[in-house]
Order: structure tokens, then C-alpha cells, then sequence
């Protein structure tokens, strides 16, 4: 399955078909404003233009830094159709990893947001030699810069203007001279094991993945998606923006990140796909929610939801309910379902997706029983989608059938490899690294995962993360973790263990909102995070939730110990890339103290932590946790 045109020959498609048709809709001091696609390619082609009149190149690389709003994909689709090539940085990044990543990719222009992302670059602007142009769309508390790199994304356009009416028909002329094997964007990998790796992504494998994902989950031009996912995340381009570009389907943004649950309530997406975390989240709150609720409301929660899972049952089993389940159904979803679904802005969603790692089994479950077809996508950025679930064949613990036109295959040690049309072009500036997961044209995914008896793929872990203790018991440290995060008061968890070790921990982080109106309600008193967090009570709190989990496991796998955090892990302190993952090698060398008193036996340890603060500063906080045991 391959598609020969480039992005911005999508584009400029959609502006040929559907010209008048509203194609982005993004909300700005509380009223949604509407651009068709003829506002949508003026927009690409004037600022296009007025990246070449700045004396942008073929090959040229533009970083791109801001919240999700239509100036974001402009300004990127336009870098392509100038047969530029761009990067994209997470908004929360800090200056030293803004640094990075246009040096490494050898940015010439930044395209940015406002006056905090101007400033993170001109903080740098020394060490960006590069750097020629830095575009800002939001002029908000800039007029007094005078920087001479500074430039409004306005004037670019007034440049392309002026530019069109020198040499007209040149960005129709730009467009056409696209390749599908031209490079599209340079994705900065999680960086999980090391700095991060630039992964070049053709035009042709984006679009291709987006083909494969659209095959699943149709759509068309009627329907609205709701732009949740980071830009700078390949999960954006394989799940949202491409496949917006082939079907015509109407992108919608958000005013601000907090309110982008009253917002998708306004927009009634067709389409909801969400992150792990996201939808683990959005589970926690209905379980807070019911906690709190009157008790008449939570004798009917209690009492209905079961009918949701008895239902989602029978569906998987794909067998259908008898007459008193359909009456009891009915019921259920005129008192609970619906409403539930309403207040989560859920109300019209045809299917909804998970993806990233694997989603918990009680988040999977419950979010079936009330209503929503959710199903588990699995894809990497150097492998492109990979598989999914459809209709009808849902299986809760895989991640799905392989897509259309993937091949996948196992090793003798378990590993997946992959090849299809949508797989990377390489490691920007590491060709051992490209060599070494790229071979033959397959890719060597890096993780662990079973085929079962119907052809679905089990995702087990990251191969260099699946634990085996001193006993030879085997653990899968990303499931466990899942399962603890269904826990409204579990923020975060990281499972321990070794080949050197000879039982299974976990470091856990509590949801200090939500342990804190528990504590309100007993009448435990608190003041900060870690006070809160090494209280007796609190602890028997969480051990019930890992006792929970430890009944899916087998007896040696199960976890023994655990401590409660003091503070919670920060990407900001390199324990979580941008996306949320835990890095592993790196925490486990920042927690060997905690560590090492886990499995030395220890119930009390001092720690003094250094914090990094947002702006550059370092700190140190001394504290005392306890150890418990299970």
C-alpha cells in the first residue's frame, strides 16, 4: 500500500476538492474560530514563500516549538513544501534540550509560539550559530524586542505575498518537485537510553502509516478530530494531522491544554485517541468523582456499571445479550452510560484509541463497560503503525493484528522486527546506530512481544527491560506498572528487580490531589507532598492497590516492598522524557541509595535529593522515607 504524494501535495489536494469546506477549527477567548481550506493553504503558501524570501533551502531544517494551534501545522507543512525538513521540540522543554536538538539536526530557522519560547532560544542564542530566523506567531509581551533574528509569522506571510507576486506559481512549483523519499520530519526519539536520536521520517512512510491507520478507523470529511497529542510527537503525524490530510476530517484545537476537556465536550469528536496516561487519568477522575458523589448516586454507579462489563463481555465473546440483559442495558445507559459519556465530551465517538505503551486491563475494561469502543494501537517511530485492533476483534490482552502491509516476525529471543512501507530513513548523523536496528530492511523494534494462536502480538516490555530475578522468575516491569497506575491515588510507579535481586519492588509516586482528599475526608492532617507521603495511613492505602495487582501475578513475580516517594518523578530532572516515559538507567542510578536500602533490608532511609528548577537553579531537599513491606 503506498501513496506517492507528499504531504503538501495532500494539502494542496484538499484545497482543490474541498476549497470552502472548514478544515481547522481552533478555539481563542472562548469562541471557535473556523479556517477552510482555502484559508488553510494561503496560510501554508504565503508563509512558504516568505521562508524562501528569508533564504530558507532545499534540505534546510526548521525547529518548531508551541502549543497545538493551526500556526504549528502551517508553518511545518510549509518547511516541507519549501523542500525543507522539520524538527519539533516538546513546549516544556528547557533551554539545554532546545539546544541540543537544533544543534544536532542543524536548524537555520525557529518557528515558536510566544514570548516564553522566544526567550528559550534567545537564552541560547550564542550557542545556535545556526540559527537564522526566529519566527514568533503570538507577538504578546514582544514589542520591545529587538533582536535582529526575531521575525512575526505575519510578516513572513507579507514577504510570501510579495514574493508570489515577483514569481507566481513558484509554491505550486515548489510542491510539485516534492518526492514521497524526501525527508519530512526529524522526530527526537523519548531518549529512554541515552540522548535522544533523530529519527528521519520520509514523506512517504508518514503518509503510508497514516494509509494503514485510516484503513482501521475510517473517516471522512464530515467527522471531527480533536488535536491532542504533543506536535513534536511522531503519534501526532501518525494519528491525527496525516490522517486529517487524507480524509478531509476536521482538526480542532483546544484554547488551552487545561481546558481541552470542556473543549472536546463542545466539539463531540468522532474520534477520541488518548495516551495510556490520558485515559488512565480520565478513569481516575470518574472513580474520585463517584467517591465523592452523593451516596444515592453511588448506590446507582455501583449498581449499574456492572451491566456495562456484562455487555462489553458478551460483545468480545461476540455473543449477543438475552432480553433482560438488553432491558437492564437500556436502563444502564439512559441513567449512567450516557451522561458518563456526555460529561467526558465522548458522546459521538464511533471508536477511540489508546496507544504509546500498553494500557492497564481495569482502565481497558472500564471504559468499555461504559460505552466507548476503545481499542490498543501499537506503532514506534521507526517502525510506524505496527498493529491494532478492529472491529469485532478485541482482545484485551494484545495490541492487535498486524496492519495492512506490515510483515512482522519474531527472533529466537523474542524480539519483534518489522518491515513494511512506513519504516524510518535513518539516525540523523549515527549510522551504527541506523545499522544496528535497521537491518535488510527490517527494523528491530527493541521489544519483547508474543504472537498468539490467533495472530495477534502480545506486548510483554522492552526487551532490556524485562526483569529475571536471582531465582530465575521472570516480570514484565511496564505491566505491573500499568496496573498500578489504575489506582486513583498512583501517579507514577517504577518496579525494581534484577538478576542480582531476588524479589520484586516498586517506587511509587502518590497522587497528591487525590491521596489529599482522602486525607481530608479521615481527618488526616498533612502539610507537604513528602509529610503526606510517608504517613501510616497512606501506606496501607497503596499496599491494598499493590496487593491488588500482585493477585493478576504469579507468586515469585509479585512485588514484596515498596516506598512512597517524597516527590514526584520530573522530565524536567531527566526521570521521564517528554512523553512521560520512565528512563530507566538513568533513575536507576539516581535511586541507588533508595535502591540499595530496598533490598538491604532497611525500613527508614535519609535522602537528600537535588530538584532542578524550571529556570536553570538547583536545589537540595533532605527528607526521611520509610520502606514497607507487603
Amino acid at each position: 500500500m503506498t501513496d506517492t504524494r507528499t504531504i503538501p501535495q495532500l494539502m494542496q489536494s484538499n484545497y482543490l476538492k474541498w476549497g470552502d469546506k472548514v478544515a481547522m477549527c481552533v478555539k481563542k477567548r472562548g469562541i471557535w474560530h473556523r479556517y477552510t481550506w482555502t484559508d488553510y493553504y494561503n496560510n501554508v503558501k504565503y508563509f512558504s514563500l516568505g521562508l524562501s524570501r528569508l533564504g530558507m533551502q532545499p534540505g534546510d531544517v526548521a525547529c518548531i516549538i508551541g502549543d497545538n494551534e493551526p500556526e504549528w501545522f502551517w508553518g511545518e507543512f510549509a518547511v516541507q513544501a519549501a523542500g525543507g525538513i522539520v524538527t519539533g521540540a516538546f513546549v516544556d522543554s528547557v533551554p539545554s534540550e532546545l539546544k541540543y536538538i537544533a544543534n544536532h539536526s542543524s536548524a537555520r530557522f525557529a518557528i515558536v509560539n510566544d514570548q516564553e519560547q522566544t526567550d528559550k532560544f534567545l537564552e541560547i542564542g550564542s550557542e545556535l550559530p545556526l540559527i537564522k530566523n526566529i519566527i514568533y506567531w503570538d507577538p504578546k509581551g514582544l514589542n520591545n524586542y529587538d533582536d535582529p533574528r526575531l521575525v512575526s509569522f505575519e510578516k513572513v506571510m507579507e514577504l510570501g505575498l510579495e514574493f508570489e507576486q515577483a514569481n507566481p506559481g513558484s509554491f505550486e512549483k515548489n510542491v510539485l518537485l516534492g518526492k514521497p523519499g524526501d525527508t519530512a520530519f526529524i522526530y527526537y526519539t523519548s531518549g529512554t537510553t541515552g540522548l535522544p536520536k533523530g529519527a528521519e521520517l520520509t514523506h512517504g512512510a508518514l503518509v503510508n502509516t497514516a494509509h494503514g491507520f485510516v484503513s482501521v478507523y475510517p473517516l471522512d470529511e464530515n467527522d471531527d478530530l480533536i488535536s491532542n497529542f504533543p506536535a513534536a510527537w511522531v503519534g501526532d503525524s501518525y494519528f491525527a494531522t496525516i490522517p486529517h490530510l487524507l480524509t478531509g476530517a476536521r482538526l480542532n484545537f483546544a484554547e488551552e491544554p487545561e481546558t481541552i476537556a470542556e473543549d472536546t465536550r463542545e466539539v463531540g469528536p468522532d474520534f477520541a485517541i488518548y495516551g495510556p496516561r490520558q485515559w488512565e487519568s480520565i478513569v481516575s477522575e470518574i472513580q474520585v468523582k463517584i467517591t465523592d458523589a452523593h451516596p444515592l448516586k453511588r448506590f446507582f454507579y455501583n449498581l449499574l456499571v456492572p451491566v456495562g462489563y456484562k455487555i462489553a463481555g458478551l460483545n468480545f465473546k461476540e455473543r449477543q445479550p438475552n432480553l433482560f440483559w438488553k432491558i437492564l442495558y437500556l436502563i444502564a445507559h439512559a441513567l449512567l452510560l450516557r451522561p458518563l459519556k456526555d460529561r467526558l465530551g465522548l458522546s459521538n465517538v464511533r471508536f477511540a484509541v489508546t496507544g504509546s505503551s500498553v494500557l492497564s486491563l481495569d482502565t481497558f475494561k472500564l471504559i468499555h463497560a461504559i460505552g466507548i469502543e476503545l481499542r490498543q494501537t501499537y506503532a514506534s517511530t521507526e517502525a510506524g503503525f505496527i498493529s491494532s485492533h478492529s472491529k469485532g476483534d478485541i482482545d484485551f490482552q494484545s495490541v492487535g493484528r498486524p496492519a495492512l502491509g506490515v510483515e512482522a516476525r519474531l527472533t529466537n529471543e523474542g524480539e519483534l522486527l518489522v518491515r513494511s512501507g512506513c519504516t524510518f530513513k535513518e539516525y540523523l548523523n549515527e549510522p551504527e546506530k541506523t545499522g544496528r536496528v535497521k537491518i535488510s530492511g527490517w527494523v528491530h523494534t527493541g521489544d519483547a512481544v508474543n504472537i498468539n494462536e490467533k495472530g495477534h502480538l502480545i506486548f510483554l516490555d522492552r526487551l532490556e527491560h524485562m526483569g529475571a530475578l536471582v531465582t530465575g522468575a521472570k516480570y514484565a516491569p511496564q505491566y505491573i506498572e500499568g496496573r498500578l497506575r489504575f489506582s486513583p491515588f498512583i501517579k507514577d510507579a517504577m518496579v525494581l528487580g534484577g538478576k542480582d535481586k531476588s524479589f520484586v519492588s516498586a517506587m511509587i509516586n502518590i497522587d497528591f490531589a487525590m491521596v489529599g482528599k482522602w486525607a481530608e475526608r479521615k481527618g488526616l492532617p498533612y502539610t507537604t507532598f513528602g509529610d503526606l507521603s510517608q504517613k501510616q495511613d497512606v501506606a496501607d492505602l497503596i499496599k491494598k492497590d499493590i496487593a491488588r495487582v500482585n493477585s493478576y501475578l504469579p507468586e515469585l513475580s509479585r512485588v514484596k516492598r515498596y516506598i512512597l516517594l517524597h516527590k514526584e518523578f520530573d522530565p524536567d530532572e531527566a526521570e521521564l522524557t517528554r512523553t512521560r516515559k520512565l528512563r530507566r538507567e538513568f533513575m536507576e542510578m539516581r535511586y541507588k541509595p533508595v535502591i540499595d536500602a530496598i533490598y538491604g533490608g532497611k525500613d527508614v532511609l535519609n535522602v537528600d535529593a537535588s530538584v532542578t528548577y524550571r529556570d536553570g537553579r538547583t536545589g537540595t531537599v533532605s527528607t526521611i522515607i520509610r520502606i514497607w513491606d507487603i
